[in-house]
């Protein structure tokens, strides 16, 4: 930057910040244009009954009145989107076993020549790669059902499509469950998944139970910092028991209590290892919780699919989401590899090296140091899996069409505002939508900046 004193120097200091000033208007101007303008539009027209043309009537508040009250179908796509998730959280961990393998390579130029490898495949356009594993999922020609038949597999999910469900009552502790003919009759559950379904309401309420564990094991000050979370706790509640708001805040209050008691118990037991138990209960339900919600979520009816050995993965509405948490597979990002690479990277071989001299195996390196020492990257990944997860539509849109496959079995949110606004013509519903995703996006968003923290 120029510098020096006097007249002169005031004037060259003012065409340098004149110079970067009009090298930043393009930008600057393409992004009020593009971006600014067109969101504070939409913030406008949340207010309006508006088809995107002609139509275009001012109705204050009731979009939102409409999207909170009389809008069911917007509210259950939450569902799916749970169970999403937690089929990511599981997911992410393929990329972590990767990041990992190829962290611990001797040889640098094997190392790079596999980096490599991983980012090739960004180059190809993502409506390539949906494109063909829509046609993988091909009930006729695809790759899918032909590889299942070759090996054996079909037979193997023929008999699966009647006990899976059966599985699924009984794993849940309902008093019907599916038969191998397709009958029903009483299903009569073992204590320990009966009382997981009468103590926390299923997978869901088991999970939440963890995570409420590890919050209140510390005791009820540092709880109170988490008030953000206060709400996400509410209305995870009600997703997940589906029995009002009343009832779902009473049981998540006795859970509550009950997650305070066990942390002042082991507290007051053994102060030096209640962290370490604490931790071990939590992520042992959490992880537990999403298994179950997982087994018991995705498949819960018979198809009879299978008997031709032409399933239709994306044209039944049992099949959809088993196709849907396939795609990817194995799940292995490049993205997610390379972000994980680099925080392994920044750990010294110093520390490889006194954890050998300490007799520390090879799952041991992996869950004692470099998953605790990349623990910031994983956060980041988490969080853009968490927003695109809630946002993405296109996906669906291109693999299943508009409607979310058949039953709507596919409907997130981001694919019901897309149905709302160029199916129904309710462009100014649609903005309304959007508004109330916002807030809910922003509310992760600084739940995850604010209490999300890593500690090395």
């Amino acid at each position: 930057m120029p510098s020096g004193g006097g007249f002169q120097g005031w004037l060259s200091r003012a065409r340098f910040t004149t110079v970067l000033w009009m090298l930043m208007i393009p930008a600057m101007a393409g992004l009020v244009a593009f971006t600014y303008v067109p969101n504070i539009e939409s913030i406008i027209y949340s207010f309006y009954k508006w088809d995107g043309a002609m139509i275009e009537e001012y109705r204050g508040l009731e979009n939102f009145r409409e999207a909170f009250q009389g809008d069911p179908r917007f509210w259950g796509t939450f569902l799916l989107i749970l169970i999403l998730l937690a089929a990511n959280l599981l997911k992410m961990w393929p990329s972590i076993f990767a990041a990992i393998v190829l962290h611990r390579m001797k040889s640098e130029k094997s190392q790079y020549l596999y980096r490599v490898m991983f980012v090739i495949p960004m180059v190809i356009p993502g409506l390539v790669a949906l494109l063909l594993w829509k046609s993988f999922f091909d009930a006729n020609v695809g790759i899918f059902n032909g590889f299942l038949q070759a090996t054996g597999l079909m037979n193997v999910l023929a008999w699966a499509d009647q006990a899976w469900p059966a599985m699924t009552g009984y794993m849940n502790g309902s008093v019907m469950a599916w038969n191998p003919d397709g009958s029903t009759t009483m299903n009569v559950a073992t204590l320990p998944f009966k009382a997981i379904a009468v103590i926390f309401g299923g997978g869901w309420g088991l999970a939440l139970w963890g995570a409420k564990v590890l919050l209140l094991g510390r005791g009820w000050k540092p709880f109170a910092k988490f008030w953000l979370l206060w709400p996400l706790l509410a209305a995870l509640a009600v997703l997940a028991w589906g029995d009002g708001l009343v009832s779902a805040v009473a049981r998540s209050a006795m859970l509550i209590s009950s997650a305070w008691f066990i942390g002042a118990w082991l507290r007051a037991r053994d102060p030096h290892e209640a962290p370490t138990r604490i931790a071990w209960i939590g992520w042992s339900c959490v992880a537990l919780g999403v298994i179950l919600v997982l087994i018991t979520k995705v498949w819960t009816h018979p198809t009879n699919a299978f008997e031709m050995g032409r399933p239709a993965w994306l044209g039944h509405s049992q099949l959809v989401l088993p196709a849907v948490i396939l795609w990817g597979f194995p799940w292995i990002g490049t993205v997610g590899v390379l972000i994980y690479l680099a925080g392994l990277s920044n750990i010294s071989q110093e520390v490889y090296e006194a954890a050998e001299l300490d007799g520390v195996g090879f799952w041991g390196k992996i869950f004692r140091i470099e998953v605790p020492l990349i623990m910031t990257q994983v956060r980041i990944n988490l969080i853009f899996l968490t927003i695109g997860t809630l946002n993405d539509y296109a996906f669906f849109l291109i693999l299943l069409g508009p409607s979310g496959g058949p039953d709507g079995a596919g409907l997130t949110p981001g694919l019901y505002m897309y149905q709302q606004a160029f199916i129904n013509g309710r462009l100014g519903y649609a903005c309304a939508l959007g508004m109330v995703m916002f807030l809910i996006i922003l509310y992760i968003t600084v739940f995850y900046q604010r209490h999300v923290k890593v500690d090395k």
